[in-house]
């Protein structure tokens, strides 16, 4: 088991939640940072919800970041102010990062549950703006929440919620309103116990990227609800690990770094 080095609580703005936790192994050497995505739609939840998770994949080998925002209700407007906050933490993080000996630019983002929304949103940005502060080479969606539209079905109070996060500015990174094309790899996970999102959802967003020929893997997990990360040890966590951790040493290696560092985005071709 490699030596973790480890910053917790590492402030990118003035508002509490707007802090990260960051683990990066002695031999980061270069490799991308795991940047996890807490659940609690929106309005609850904290990134040390995955603190857990973040220490079990740096025993990997993996460096993993748990980045926080600000939440309906407590700093947040709408979905943009945590567009924003991401965008913002993201910089910090990779700088962080960078110090530890980790990837100065590159990140794969892992988002439970409603945190996969912005997982999805913030991956598939970085390829479609020039300036976005980081490099997004690959997407883990566990507990998929595809989109802020309310699907067939959507009770009326989670209704509310989504319309709240839109709040005028949804169509600017909505994952359905952004090119098939601009997403990068994916991993999608989702629980056939799901009660909160149904698993088509995410099955037709993953047939979206297929169609567009961009790589995109899905599987249900048997028995397992709408967030199932927070705990790897548990029977639901191992399941999904034994699909991620792979994913990831698939889209971290080292001996990428150098060239994805120089590099600037692009949708589609080989830069991916």
């Amino acid at each position: 088991m490699p030596t973790i080095r480890a910053l917790t609580a590492v402030p990118y703005g003035a508002h509490p939640r707007q802090a990260f936790d960051l683990f990066v192994p002695e031999d980061a050497d270069g490799r991308a940072t795991v940047v996890c995505m807490h659940g609690g739609w929106w309005s609850q939840g904290h990134h040390h919800d995955l603190r857990l998770t973040a220490l079990h994949l740096a025993e990997q080998g993996i460096p993993t970041a748990t980045l926080g925002h600000r939440l309906l209700g407590d700093g947040a407007r709408g979905g943009q102010d945590i567009v924003d906050d991401l965008r913002a933490g993201l910089a910090k993080l990779v700088d962080e990062a960078g110090l530890l000996d980790a990837s100065t630019r590159n990140v794969v983002l892992l988002g439970s549950g409603s945190g996969s929304l912005f997982a999805l949103a913030l991956g598939a940005l970085s390829h479609l703006e020039p300036k976005f502060p980081v490099r997004v080479r690959a997407v883990v969606a566990c507990g998929v929440t595809p989109s802020i539209d309310p699907w067939e079905g959507c009770p009326l109070a989670m209704t509310r919620v989504l319309h709240a996060v839109a709040a005028g500015h949804g169509h600017q990174w909505n994952p359905p309103t952004l090119k098939a094309e601009a997403f990068p790899p994916l991993l999608l996970l989702h629980g056939d116990a799901d009660a909160e999102v149904p698993a088509k959802s995410a099955a037709k967003l993953h047939q979206r990227v297929i169609d567009a020929g961009e790589e995109s893997a899905f599987a249900v997990l048997t028995g397992v609800g709408h967030q199932f990360i927070e705990n790897p040890y548990d029977r639901a966590g191992k399941d999904a690990m034994d699909r991620i951790v792979p994913f990831l040493h698939e889209h971290v290696p080292a001996a990428m770094a150098g060239l994805w560092e120089a590099r600037a985005p692009m949708v589609g071709g080989d830069d991916r």
